[in-house]
């Protein structure tokens, strides 16, 4: 998935050099699954490679301002030097790359590979020279092969406002496809995709995909957005969100995240969430407990609780309102519903059988129509709504159609086509069930 000339020498944590240019060497490895089915602490590896991709196109420039005595950073600028000074010098990043994407003479992408210093000045002191901005399918495609080639997480940032060659105006109808095919390695080798929306002052001109009435606008500190997108293995993009980006804006989106298994158990001897009705542990001493006997009546359904440990799902995917949201319960033999969706407390945490969950599903049952059946707790793979709100066929006047970018549902559904074949779920807790006698 690339087409780029050149390699790099990695930096370590305690070097910085200069690019040194090597023969390319393609590595393959066998696909990964992204699906955890091991114990978390046994998957989530401890450091991770990080190659950092960053667009110094023309359009790049608004965000990257050159300094001045009383003017203050840009939210881009301040949010960026924190992200590679992570990469560079935090504990949970082994080798790191840096590279400047633009493109060259002859329309192709390039990447420069630079060190962590040349990237730094880029973003604090501003982008100096004229430089086109590559096709946004061409940039993802160079810079996802070369992370493949090297075993590396990308983390790519640009404003991915898709600028086509001029003379093939038709980029714009197949935006979605184009996207796809310069990503399909990433489908092919099991990787995971997440995409972090932001918004940052911009001073300077500003260039539109919709070239009419204005082919630039010329903006004072308006709102623009832009976007960090990280890919890779889904533990190793885990490690990256979590550990090395930390403070993730509200707008996240998750693509290629499912797990075959999470830790979880219905609780049905603990104080704090005791059950109601007639509702037991199938085996006395089960740990955890998966299937249960059960027996609604008519003036008392049962109701019991689902412990879930979801401490490896993404940070936004463990928020109770992104919880009470999305999840939902399915069943078959018996008619069910959810009560309650919960966090872990500090009394929680602190009592022995119950810390190892994070969540807390109340569910209830009135009524079995099979003396034997299922009870799944899933959480369904959403596009988050935030992306068709950010989402404009018409982005020539950001001032008075702020925080948009042009034609995003379209790029994000080349991402989702890579995962037409996942599972409809991140994750699916079933509890077996059977009438008690």
């Amino acid at each position: 998935m690339l087409l780029i000339s050149g390699c790099y020498k990695k930096q370590s944590a305690n070097e910085e050099t200069e690019p040194v240019k090597t023969t390319p060497a393609i590595i393959e490895k066998n696909a990964p699954s992204g699906k955890p089915a091991t114990p978390p602490e046994t998957t989530t590896p401890s450091k991770v490679d990080v190659n950092v991709y960053l667009e110094i196109s023309n359009g790049m420039k608004g965000f990257m301002p050159t300094p001045a005595a009383g003017k203050e950073a840009t939210t881009f600028q301040n949010n960026l030097v924190k992200l590679i000074s992570e990469v560079q010098d935090g504990r949970y990043v082994d080798e790191k790359g840096f590279y400047l994407a633009k493109e060259d003479a002859q329309s192709r992408p390039v990447l420069d590979s630079v060190s962590y210093n040349t990237m730094k000045s880029y973003i604090v002191s501003g982008i100096k020279d004229d430089v086109r901005g590559t096709p946004l399918p061409a940039m993802l495609k160079a810079a996802l092969q070369k992370s493949i080639e090297q075993g590396a997480v990308s983390v790519i940032i640009s404003d991915f406002i898709h600028g086509p060659d001029p003379r093939d105006q038709g980029q714009f109808i197949s935006l979605d496809s184009d996207i796809r095919s310069s990503l399909r390695e990433a489908e092919h080798q099991g990787l995971a995709i997440a995409i972090l929306g932001n918004t940052s002052e911009f001073f300077g001109n500003y260039y539109p995909a919709v070239k009419k009435p204005e082919i630039r606008r010329s903006l004072n500190g308006g709102e623009i957005p832009y976007y960090i997108w990280v890919i890779g293995k889904q533990e190793d993009v885990q490690v990256v969100t979590n550990k090395v980006l930390r403070n993730l804006p509200a707008q996240q989106a998750y693509f290629g995240f499912e797990y075959e298994s999470i830790p979880y158990s219905a609780l049905l001897k603990e104080k704090a969430f005791k059950p109601a009705g007639v509702v037991y542990c199938s085996s006395r001493n089960a740990d955890p407990c998966t299937s249960v006997n059960l027996q609604p009546e008519k003036k008392e359904p049962v109701e019991f609780t689902i412990g879930l440990d979801l401490s490896q799902l993404p940070l936004s995917m463990q928020t109770i309102d992104y919880l009470k949201k999305n999840l939902k319960v399915t069943s078959t033999g018996s008619r069910s519903t959810i009560v309650s969706v919960t966090a872990a407390d500090e009394t929680i945490k602190a009592t022995p059988d119950l810390a190892k969950y994070t969540h807390f599903v109340r569910v209830r049952v009135p009524e079995l129509t099979a003396n034997s059946g299922t009870i799944s707790v899933q959480l369904p793979q959403v596009t988050p709504a935030w992306i068709s709100g950010w989402s404009t066929d018409n982005d020539n006047n950001p001032a008075a159609d702020p925080k948009k970018t042009y034609q995003l549902t379209k790029i994000v559904d080349g991402v989702q086509a890579l995962y037409r074949d996942q599972n409809d779920f991140v994750f699916n807790a079933t509890i077996e069930f059977k009438k008690a006698d």
